[in-house]
Protein backbone atom coordinates (compact mmCIF):
# COMPACT_ATOMS: atom_id res chain seq x y z
CA UNK A 1 0.00 0.00 0.00
CA UNK A 2 0.87 3.39 -0.47
CA UNK A 3 0.27 6.02 1.20
CA UNK A 4 0.78 9.92 0.48
CA UNK A 5 0.72 13.53 1.93
CA UNK A 6 1.05 17.05 0.49
CA UNK A 7 4.17 19.10 1.00
CA UNK A 8 4.92 22.20 -0.03
CA UNK A 9 7.61 22.70 -2.73
CA UNK A 10 9.16 26.30 -3.17
CA UNK A 11 10.41 27.26 -7.12
CA UNK A 12 11.14 29.71 -8.42
CA UNK A 13 8.70 31.88 -10.93
CA UNK A 14 9.93 34.68 -13.43
CA UNK A 15 8.39 37.82 -12.17
CA UNK A 16 10.95 39.96 -14.74
CA UNK A 17 13.22 39.99 -17.82
CA UNK A 18 15.39 42.86 -18.83
CA UNK A 19 16.10 43.10 -22.12
CA UNK A 20 20.17 42.80 -23.07
CA UNK A 21 19.73 45.56 -26.04
CA UNK A 22 17.55 48.11 -24.89
CA UNK A 23 17.63 47.27 -21.24
CA UNK A 24 14.26 48.10 -20.19
CA UNK A 25 12.73 45.82 -17.82
CA UNK A 26 10.14 44.19 -17.87
CA UNK A 27 7.20 42.16 -15.58
CA UNK A 28 3.85 42.03 -17.49
CA UNK A 29 3.21 38.58 -19.14
CA UNK A 30 1.85 39.49 -21.87
CA UNK A 31 5.46 41.67 -22.33
CA UNK A 32 7.23 38.80 -20.96
CA UNK A 33 5.61 36.14 -23.88
CA UNK A 34 7.02 38.31 -27.05
CA UNK A 35 10.74 37.85 -25.73
CA UNK A 36 12.87 36.11 -27.70
CA UNK A 37 14.50 33.84 -24.89
CA UNK A 38 17.72 32.05 -26.51
CA UNK A 39 20.13 29.14 -24.81
CA UNK A 40 22.42 27.77 -26.93
CA UNK A 41 25.29 25.29 -26.24
CA UNK A 42 28.63 26.05 -28.88
CA UNK A 43 28.78 22.86 -30.78
CA UNK A 44 32.09 21.09 -32.27
CA UNK A 45 34.06 23.67 -33.58
CA UNK A 46 31.58 26.87 -32.69
CA UNK A 47 33.02 29.97 -33.12
CA UNK A 48 32.04 31.02 -29.33
CA UNK A 49 34.25 27.99 -28.23
CA UNK A 50 33.61 23.63 -27.55
CA UNK A 51 30.58 23.98 -25.17
CA UNK A 52 30.01 27.39 -24.38
CA UNK A 53 26.63 28.75 -23.07
CA UNK A 54 25.65 31.07 -25.55
CA UNK A 55 22.12 33.51 -23.90
CA UNK A 56 20.39 36.79 -24.71
CA UNK A 57 17.03 37.76 -24.04
CA UNK A 58 15.45 40.54 -26.36
CA UNK A 59 12.06 42.43 -26.32
CA UNK A 60 10.22 41.95 -29.24
CA UNK A 61 10.97 45.94 -30.43
CA UNK A 62 14.39 44.72 -29.99
CA UNK A 63 14.08 41.55 -32.05
CA UNK A 64 12.36 43.37 -34.95
CA UNK A 65 14.96 46.34 -35.01
CA UNK A 66 18.05 43.49 -34.95
CA UNK A 67 16.55 40.91 -36.21
CA UNK A 68 13.39 41.87 -38.62
CA UNK A 69 14.76 41.66 -42.09
CA UNK A 70 15.44 38.05 -40.90
CA UNK A 71 12.17 36.65 -39.61
CA UNK A 72 9.36 35.12 -41.41
CA UNK A 73 6.24 36.29 -40.18
CA UNK A 74 3.03 34.39 -40.71
CA UNK A 75 -0.42 35.97 -39.12
CA UNK A 76 -2.65 33.37 -37.99
CA UNK A 77 -5.49 32.29 -40.26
Amino acid sequence: MKNFRLINVEREKLVSITCDDCGNNYDDPIDIQGFLIMNLLGGYGSIFGDGSKIQCDLCQHCLKKNLGQFLRVQSPE
